[in-house]
């Protein structure tokens, strides 16, 4: 881990395109401002932990028996078309 000291106002750069600025401290917390492009994913540590936690579990639940995921699926795409032609009206010839 690197550990810098800054001065409010001072800033620290990650790589070209995320700066970190200390903006001030008070008591026992730093605040801290943070510019990143847009598709970098900014989180507090408690929430990624919590995230990753939820993601686990997600996987968690997932079916171990993917033959028998994809039979299913097969199946259930099978009878989903066989109904929609059920519904969808028949186009009668068109007549020269």
């Amino acid at each position: 881990m690197l550990v810098l000291t800054r001065k409010p106002g001072q800033s620290v750069y990650i790589g070209d395109e995320i700066k970190i600025t200390l903006h001030g401290i008070r008591g026992n917390q730093v605040r801290i401002g943070i510019e990143a492009p847009s598709a970098v994913k900014i989180y507090r540590e408690e929430i990624y932990l919590q995230i990753l936690e939820e993601n686990k579990s997600a996987a968690a639940e997932l079916p171990t028996d993917l033959e028998g995921v994809a039979k299913q699926w097969s199946e259930g795409k099978a009878a989903t078309l066989t109904q929609f032609a059920k519904k969808t009206p028949k186009r009668e010839k068109d007549e020269e």
